[in-house]
Protein backbone atom coordinates (compact mmCIF):
# COMPACT_ATOMS: atom_id res chain seq x y z
CA UNK A 1 0.00 0.00 0.00
CA UNK A 2 1.38 3.37 -0.95
CA UNK A 3 1.82 6.18 1.60
CA UNK A 4 -1.00 8.13 -0.06
CA UNK A 5 -3.36 5.13 0.24
CA UNK A 6 -2.40 4.69 3.93
CA UNK A 7 -3.22 8.35 4.67
CA UNK A 8 -6.68 7.85 3.15
CA UNK A 9 -7.24 4.79 5.38
CA UNK A 10 -6.17 6.69 8.51
CA UNK A 11 -8.47 9.58 7.64
CA UNK A 12 -11.40 7.16 7.26
CA UNK A 13 -10.73 5.68 10.72
CA UNK A 14 -10.63 9.14 12.32
CA UNK A 15 -14.21 10.02 11.32
CA UNK A 16 -16.29 12.43 13.34
CA UNK A 17 -18.26 10.78 16.16
CA UNK A 18 -22.01 10.36 15.90
CA UNK A 19 -24.53 10.58 18.71
CA UNK A 20 -28.18 10.08 19.53
CA UNK A 21 -30.37 11.84 22.05
CA UNK A 22 -33.71 11.11 23.68
CA UNK A 23 -35.74 13.03 26.22
CA UNK A 24 -38.28 11.43 28.54
CA UNK A 25 -40.78 12.88 30.99
CA UNK A 26 -41.41 11.47 34.47
CA UNK A 27 -44.27 12.58 36.72
CA UNK A 28 -45.26 11.90 40.32
CA UNK A 29 -48.57 12.89 41.87
CA UNK A 30 -49.74 12.76 45.51
CA UNK A 31 -53.52 13.18 45.74
CA UNK A 32 -56.62 12.49 47.82
CA UNK A 33 -59.05 9.71 46.94
CA UNK A 34 -61.88 8.66 49.29
CA UNK A 35 -60.07 10.33 52.20
CA UNK A 36 -56.71 8.56 51.71
CA UNK A 37 -53.34 9.59 50.27
CA UNK A 38 -52.74 8.03 46.86
CA UNK A 39 -49.54 8.17 44.81
CA UNK A 40 -49.38 7.69 41.06
CA UNK A 41 -46.52 8.03 38.63
CA UNK A 42 -45.93 7.90 34.91
CA UNK A 43 -43.19 8.19 32.33
CA UNK A 44 -42.81 8.42 28.60
CA UNK A 45 -39.62 6.32 28.88
CA UNK A 46 -39.72 2.75 27.55
CA UNK A 47 -38.00 1.54 30.75
CA UNK A 48 -38.32 1.94 34.53
CA UNK A 49 -35.84 3.41 36.98
CA UNK A 50 -33.18 1.18 38.59
CA UNK A 51 -34.94 -0.34 41.63
CA UNK A 52 -37.52 2.47 41.65
CA UNK A 53 -39.87 3.07 44.58
CA UNK A 54 -42.59 5.61 45.36
CA UNK A 55 -42.41 6.74 48.98
CA UNK A 56 -44.63 8.70 51.39
CA UNK A 57 -43.06 10.94 54.07
CA UNK A 58 -44.56 13.05 56.85
CA UNK A 59 -43.30 16.60 57.37
CA UNK A 60 -40.51 16.71 54.80
CA UNK A 61 -37.74 14.82 53.09
CA UNK A 62 -34.90 13.23 55.08
CA UNK A 63 -31.31 13.42 53.85
CA UNK A 64 -31.31 9.65 53.22
CA UNK A 65 -34.35 8.69 51.10
CA UNK A 66 -34.79 5.46 53.08
CA UNK A 67 -35.09 7.20 56.47
CA UNK A 68 -38.42 8.16 58.06
CA UNK A 69 -40.45 6.37 55.38
CA UNK A 70 -44.15 6.15 56.28
CA UNK A 71 -44.94 3.67 53.49
CA UNK A 72 -43.68 2.76 50.03
CA UNK A 73 -44.27 0.61 46.94
CA UNK A 74 -42.12 -0.62 44.07
CA UNK A 75 -42.75 1.31 40.85
CA UNK A 76 -44.21 -1.70 39.03
CA UNK A 77 -46.98 -0.69 36.64
CA UNK A 78 -49.47 -3.02 38.34
CA UNK A 79 -49.03 -1.09 41.63
CA UNK A 80 -50.54 2.15 40.19
CA UNK A 81 -52.16 3.98 41.80
CA UNK A 82 -50.67 3.21 45.20
CA UNK A 83 -53.14 3.57 48.08
CA UNK A 84 -50.86 4.44 51.00
CA UNK A 85 -53.61 3.68 53.53
CA UNK A 86 -52.88 7.00 55.25
CA UNK A 87 -55.55 9.63 55.81
CA UNK A 88 -55.24 12.68 53.57
CA UNK A 89 -54.22 15.87 55.34
CA UNK A 90 -51.53 18.51 55.63
CA UNK A 91 -47.83 17.76 55.87
CA UNK A 92 -47.54 14.76 53.55
CA UNK A 93 -45.01 14.60 50.72
CA UNK A 94 -44.01 11.92 48.26
CA UNK A 95 -40.91 11.04 46.31
CA UNK A 96 -39.87 8.74 43.53
CA UNK A 97 -36.53 7.27 44.56
CA UNK A 98 -34.15 4.93 42.76
CA UNK A 99 -30.78 3.29 43.16
CA UNK A 100 -27.84 4.85 41.40
CA UNK A 101 -26.35 2.24 39.08
CA UNK A 102 -24.99 -0.31 39.79
CA UNK A 103 -26.82 -1.01 43.07
CA UNK A 104 -25.51 2.25 44.47
CA UNK A 105 -27.03 4.52 47.07
CA UNK A 106 -30.70 5.48 46.93
CA UNK A 107 -31.31 8.94 45.50
CA UNK A 108 -34.30 11.24 45.08
CA UNK A 109 -35.55 11.29 41.54
CA UNK A 110 -38.73 13.38 41.88
CA UNK A 111 -40.21 15.14 44.94
CA UNK A 112 -43.67 16.59 45.46
CA UNK A 113 -44.46 19.65 47.54
CA UNK A 114 -45.93 19.25 51.06
CA UNK A 115 -49.70 18.92 51.13
CA UNK A 116 -51.55 21.95 52.54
Amino acid sequence: MSEKEMQGTVAAVQADPVEGKATFEWTLKLYENQGNCFITWDTSAPFRAQQGKVVLYAGGFPKDPNDNVVTWAWDDADKKPFNTGKTWGTGWCAAYIAQASPNGPWVYFIKTALTK
